[in-house]
């Protein structure tokens, strides 16, 4: 991605309400699923700026690696933890040691070859330790912002499902979600590959009261997650664990069946 979006995100991802929801929800489902270590180890890969790695660090150790030079300064910047300059999954061997937590958001659909970065992941998980997915759903979405933002997919429910099996994971959460807000996003991004509208950073923040309703209405669905069915979203999340790999340490809290 262009420096220019890179400055942007670093700005704007600690008050903008789609960043603050999403890492509101990824924390609830990491800790809902997590391993009860005393300090566990989290890697972000695809860490970006480091504002998930941020939230992260009061709960353990933390390690990012990005390609993206400008995003590990920045993500240094924030003093979260451990950030590497590195291709996923061909510098993933660099990593030291085992994590309890993998998370990879909004990441596979950067890469030319998102089974083999899942697949080179697998070495990287403690026993009893999960991985945790984040893709954009649905390619009759894929909109001019999708290739401005260098997305070569966008993912169906089952073509996730399918892809993490092929991999060697056993799955414990795959859902959609950003169902609530799934109308309106989806009418705007098919107005835009009607318009052909040329594509260009699009992260300001709204004014105050709309973006804490968003925040607000998005950041709710971490309630929904695993206890009820969301159909449909404009991006999917999964849990998994490598195969063979059983639960190890008991689970943060109880997960809804």
């Amino acid at each position: 991605m262009e420096r220019e979006l890179y400055r942007e995100m670093y700005e704007q991802e600690k008050a903008h309400w789609w960043f603050r929801a999403k890492r509101a929800i990824l924390l609830d489902i990491i800790e809902r699923y997590r391993p009860a270590r005393a300090r566990p180890r989290f890697l972000d890969l695809g860490s970006g700026t480091g504002a998930m790695m941020e939230d992260l660090a009061p709960l353990g150790e933390t390690v990012g690696m990005d390609f993206s030079a400008d995003a590990v300064e920045y993500a240094t910047g924030r003093g979260a933890g451990t950030v590497l300059q590195g291709g996923i999954p061909e510098d993933v061997g660099r990593l030291e040691g085992r994590f309890d937590v993998v998370l990879m958001s909004d990441l596979l659909e950067h890469l030319d070859d998102d089974r083999a970065a899942l697949e080179g992941t697998i070495p990287l998980i403690a026993d009893g330790g999960i991985l945790v997915v984040t893709v954009p759903a649905y390619q009759w979405l894929y909109a001019p912002r999708d290739a401005y933002h260098h997305h070569r997919r966008r993912y169906s429910r089952r073509g996730l499902k399918r892809l993490l099996i092929q991999a060697g994971y056993q799955i414990e959460l795959l859902s959609y979600y950003n169902t609530i807000l799934f109308p309106p996003a989806a009418a705007a991004r098919i107005l835009s590959k009607i318009r052909r509208a040329e594509p260009g950073p699009d992260l300001s923040v709204p004014p105050g009261p709309l973006n804490r309703l968003a925040e607000r209405v998005f950041a709710s669905e971490r309630h929904l997650l695993g206890r009820v069915p969301l159909p449909f979203g404009l991006s999917l999340i999964a849990v998994a664990r490598p195969l063979g790999f059983g639960p190890g340490l008991p689970p943060r809290r109880e997960k809804a069946d």
